[in-house]
């Protein structure tokens, strides 16, 4: 991959996630709130897939991170602007159910990532929505690039420590 970097992206947790049902899952014995929520994470054609969230009610917690790698030049063509989470809910004794999708822009992280070194969006909520258009609640998640040779413009390399901090080291 010539010039390419690193997508880091955090599933940090979703508030107000709730499912179309009205009275809920008749197999599963639930209510219309999304128990079980997991999130199918794309970019271009890449899929990831993130682990069921811990808590139950209106707050789920995931804390986990996903990497994709990015070639450079982006491909304008291509999907690979975006992110895309489709929030489903895991079922014990029917098929998981669709609760909606949110999407992220990143063309912008990645070009300034590819110019600087590396770009960051910090952890925001973003709107989940249904087929229908209607909100649903909202995911919190934080994007970061990072260029594969580490280095940013002002000639400094970034390691990461042992206790995952960044320090800048003047390169040779």
């Amino acid at each position: 991959m010539a010039g390419g970097g690193v997508l880091e992206v955090m599933l940090v947790d979703s508030e107000g996630i709730r499912a179309k049902r009205f009275l809920g899952c008749v197999v599963c014995c639930s209510t219309s709130a999304v128990n079980r929520p997991y999130v199918c994470v794309e970019y271009g054609d890449k899929k990831r897939i993130s682990k069921v969230a811990q808590g139950k009610g209106k707050k789920s917690i995931w804390d986990q991170k996903f990497e994709f790698e990015v070639d450079h030049p982006i491909d304008e063509k291509k999907s690979e602007q975006k992110l895309v989470f489709r929030v489903m809910d895991k079922h014990k004794l029917s098929d998981d159910g669709y609760v909606g999708v949110a999407t992220i822009h990143v063309k912008d992280v990645v070009l300034m990532g590819m110019e600087k070194g590396d770009a960051e969006l910090g952890s925001r909520k973003y709107r989940v929505v249904r087929e229908d258009k209607s909100y649903t609640g909202d995911l919190s998640v934080s994007v970061t690039f990072k260029r594969k040779d580490g280095v940013n413009n002002d000639g400094e390399r970034k390691e990461s420590l042992v206790n995952n901090e960044d320090s800048k080291m003047p390169t040779a």
